[in-house]
């Protein structure tokens, strides 16, 4: 949590304000037990939502200022943080430099993306790491490998399978619902599968999501910010330093995809920045 208090103090104040809008609007339509369920209740006092609107309406208008009127000489080496000032825009792409790593927005589908070789692919699963997210063809993760791995999904379930036990070792035990336990080995870790069932493109399979009974699944930012340490560690250690991703924790983990979306940039910028000794992200 510390961390992530960090790395949010280091964004642009729009991306303060943007956060801070949305907390303030959300926050008084929800009550969170001991238990951490979620309800949803009319607000007592609509002071924090005024308040909340004014904030997202100045992250708004911070953002627009920031494309037009930054137009100075290169400032794409960007020091921390993801500048909406240094960011330009070309092809339908917005992109953006942070300690030497390219980090480029674009439209579309993670399964349709064809780029030159020595990528990997980053794909969000739960923090069990089983047949679930691949099953479910509606999550990233499910799309990705129903299309790569057309005709073995059960066998690359179970080399995923497989390879988090030898990779992270046991994990515990946990009620994921009412009728079923299993095995839980955390939010925040990453698998690194770099010739799954042969195929030429690495796959990292990121848990971004957590999933408890009478609670069920869920994401944090924090998760994000996590997760992103152990892959560039990973990805160090075997000489990847150019990754593509979907915007993670916004499908069946619930956060709210602009949120989500700022929340990765942010972790992002913060690898790249603090990334493994000259091993970086590019």
């Amino acid at each position: 949590m510390t961390n992530a208090f960090t790395a949010l103090l280091k964004q642009p104040y729009w991306v303060i304000a943007l956060i801070l809008g949305v907390a303030l609007v959300a926050g008084p339509y929800i009550t969170i037990d001991k238990t951490y369920a979620w309800d949803t209740h009319p607000p007592t006092t609509y002071l924090p939502v005024i308040i909340g609107i004014g904030l997202l309406l100045l992250s708004a208008i911070a953002f627009g200022y920031s494309l037009l009127s930054q137009h100075g000489p290169n400032k794409d080496e960007a020091g921390s943080g993801v500048d909406l000032a240094r960011v330009k825009e070309s092809k339908g792409a917005l992109w953006t430099r942070v300690s030497g790593c390219e980090i480029r927005v674009v439209t579309g589908r993670v399964e349709e993306y064809e780029g030159a070789p020595g990528f990997a692919v980053v794909l969000p699963c739960n923090e069990y790491f089983d047949d679930r997210c691949v099953d479910d063809t509606r999550s990233a993760l499910g799309a990705y490998a129903n299309r790569a791995f057309e005709g073995q999904v059960e066998a690359f379930v179970s080399l995923m399978k497989d390879e988090c036990k030898k990779k992270l070792g046991p994990g515990i035990e946990q009620q994921k619902t009412d009728d079923e336990r299993a095995e839980s080995f955390g939010v925040g870790r990453c698998v690194l599968l770099i010739k799954p069932l042969g195929r030429t493109v690495p796959i990292a399979l990121l848990s971004t999501t957590t999933q408890r009974a009478g609670q069920g699944l869920s994401s944090r930012i924090s998760y994000l910010f996590e997760g992103m340490r152990e892959l560039v560690a990973r990805l160090a250690n075997e000489r990847i330093n150019e990754i593509v991703m979907p915007v993670l924790g916004s499908g069946h983990g619930g956060l709210d995809p602009p949120l989500a979306l700022v929340g990765l940039l942010g972790a992002v910028a913060e690898a790249a920045r603090y990334g493994q000794g000259a091993q970086r992200l590019k």
